[in-house]
């Protein structure tokens, strides 16, 4: 609270710490706005304009969460990982607020640069954007290479194998759809909403099949 000194930036980080280890965001902003414009050296205003870029996405303000990645992505020398959380949060950022022409760019640009369960997400909208723009076969490509290289982020594989279903229908493979649908409701219990968008998936396309089905019954009048 006093005027700024030779211990003033250690502080901030300190007291900047503490309210991100509790998670207390509406705290931290502050202390890290503060943090940014006062400290000298270089990792102290990385640290706060990237928590800040964090901050922001956690507390819904996506447009200032993009303009502090931004921010982060002009540091000098960053680490690989905090250029991929900043690549991210762009990307998650463009998805709340709609921008999907956006988003999709952002996580083409994650995808070559992460790893781990954020490669995950990456490949997931990637697949899911192919699918979107009618690129069927491939988009299915993208989601086999999803479940059998990233086996472990069960989360992101299940939501892409309702891609894959949705592929496989509009290939006009609605019994293909159906069976992958089936796996993820009876595999993929812990998702709740997973296996509910599922669900709803499969009763999408059993009701398609079932008119389908009365359009060439040439017993129906």
């Amino acid at each position: 609270d006093q005027e700024r000194n030779e211990f003033t930036e250690k502080a901030l980080t300190k007291v900047a710490q503490l309210y991100l280890d509790d998670e207390n965001w509406e705290s931290a902003l502050p202390v890290l706005e503060r943090l940014e414009e006062q400290a000298d050296f270089s990792q102290n205003i990385t640290f706060a304009q990237s928590n800040l870029m964090k901050g922001h996405y956690e507390l819904e303000h996506y447009q200032d969460a993009v303009a502090y990645a931004e921010k982060v992505l002009q540091r000098p020398k960053l680490e690989k990982r905090i250029r991929s959380d900043a690549k991210i949060i762009i990307a998650r950022s463009a998805l709340k607020t709609g921008d999907e022409a956006k988003a999709q760019q952002a996580y083409s640009e994650v995808e070559k640069i992460a790893s781990g369960e954020l490669k995950a997400e990456a490949l997931y909208y990637d697949a899911y954007f192919k699918n979107q723009e009618g690129n069927y076969k491939v988009s299915n490509t993208v989601v086999q290479k999803l479940v059998s290289d990233y086996a472990a982020y069960k989360y992101y594989g299940a939501k892409g194998l309702i891609v894959m279903a949705k592929n496989y229908d509009e290939l006009d493979d609605a019994f293909q759809a159906t069976y992958i649908l089936e796996s993820v409701i009876k595999n993929f219990s812990d998702y709740d909403e997973v296996v509910q968008e599922a669900k709803e998936e499969l009763s999408r396309i059993k009701t398609e099949e079932s008119k389908t089905n009365e359009s060439v019954n040439p017993d129906r009048n």
